[in-house]
């Protein structure tokens, strides 16, 4: 995931990067919010600022891959975070 800020646009872009199969060039995906600055990025900021006042514990959280069950294969398949749909108990 990137965030920029291009010139010549007044918005906050945030875009998903990706290497397709057997090339080595960075493609920017089709899939993207763009913020424009003034109104929409300045109220997604105090939203931020609002949910961080309120949840201080969220900004600690760290993403469940950085779990130690996610340190080998079998913990990460058996992550429901990373996997909800897998039923199987392996």
């Amino acid at each position: 995931m990137s965030v920029s800020v291009t010139t010549g646009f007044q918005c906050v872009d945030f875009r998903k990067f990706f290497v397709p199969y057997g090339q080595t060039e960075i493609k920017a995906s089709r899939k993207v919010v763009a913020l424009r600055l003034m109104s929409e990025w300045s109220e997604m900021r105090k939203l931020v600022e609002a949910v961080n006042n309120t949840y201080p514990a969220l900004g600690t959280a760290l993403p469940c891959y950085l779990a130690d069950d996610h340190q080998n294969q079998l913990g990460a398949l058996q992550c429901r975070e990373c996997y909800p749909f897998v039923t199987e108990n392996f």
